[in-house]
């Protein structure tokens, strides 16, 4: 089955001034994603934009797919403005997802900004286990929190300034958790920006606990074809669009 498709728009809820859910309906036969994947989004019929925009996928069933879109320049605008029966062709799932957790491990799940999209579908795979660290620059920047709060009742909301939460980043939360809780074989699911994800790769090695990381990076082909999005692992440089974008957190090199 190719994972070339087109679909049609059916909806494009609008959370934020930069920050937006785009809902599509498929209008070929395609392969359903896994938690992790992620798909590139045509934003345009011309070559301007020239390359797709690579979107985590966050909700999905037989009729449809989600993505959360945050406002970052032309494309994004683009995605942003789409309108109820525009058309749309994507090129996905691609990549590898997040391994499912080793009996008696505890799967944890660590988001800081739009890095919710990813972990978010692994909420209600892995309940009624799942704890969940979700981090942001301000409560502003905090979206899905009440249908996250129906599908579990172990979030751990954080912002940087305090207006929501836990005052700090969703690691500094998630390390006063451990201090302070007993948890049986935790193993860390995450995606984040680079600075959050920098931060828990270093606070997992010292604790000595597994985890599985997204990487969030510039994608051009997706298919790891230009190695624009090559990063550093332990085993060499490995392309997140191909062997990632979920990496064993022992992998990558800090």
């Amino acid at each position: 089955m190719s994972r070339f498709f087109q679909a049609e728009v059916t909806g494009n809820v609008l959370l934020s001034r930069t920050h937006n859910i785009l809902k599509i309906t498929p209008l070929q036969p395609h392969t359903m994603p896994y938690p992790g994947q992620f798909y590139l989004l045509r934003v345009s019929g011309t070559l301007d934009p020239l390359l797709r925009r690579p979107l985590s996928i966050l909700r999905w069933d037989e009729d449809g797919l989600e993505f959360l879109i945050r406002l970052k320049g032309r494309g994004t605008l683009l995605l942003r403005n789409m309108k109820p029966g525009e058309r749309i062709d994507l090129l996905g799932p691609l990549g590898n997802g997040y391994p499912e957790p080793v009996d008696g491990e505890t799967p944890i799940l660590v988001a800081g900004g739009v890095g919710i999209a990813s972990v978010y579908p692994l909420i209600e795979r892995f309940r009624p286990e799942v704890r969940l660290f979700y981090g942001a620059v301000s409560a502003g920047d905090l979206y899905l929190v009440d249908e996250i709060r129906g599908l579990t009742r172990n979030l751990h909301v954080s912002t940087d300034d305090g207006s929501m939460g836990f005052r700090g980043n969703a690691v500094e939360r998630l390390t006063a958790y451990l201090d302070g809780s007993s948890v049986p074989s935790p193993v860390v699911y995450a995606c984040g920006p680079e600075g959050m994800t920098k931060s828990l790769l270093g606070m997992l090695r010292r604790r000595g606990i597994p985890g599985h990381v997204s990487l969030e990076e510039r994608m051009a082909c997706g298919v790891g074809a230009c190695l624009g999005c090559v990063v550093e692992t332990v085993r060499g440089y490995r392309r997140v669009c191909k062997e990632g974008p979920v990496f064993d957190a022992r992998e990558i090199a800090v």
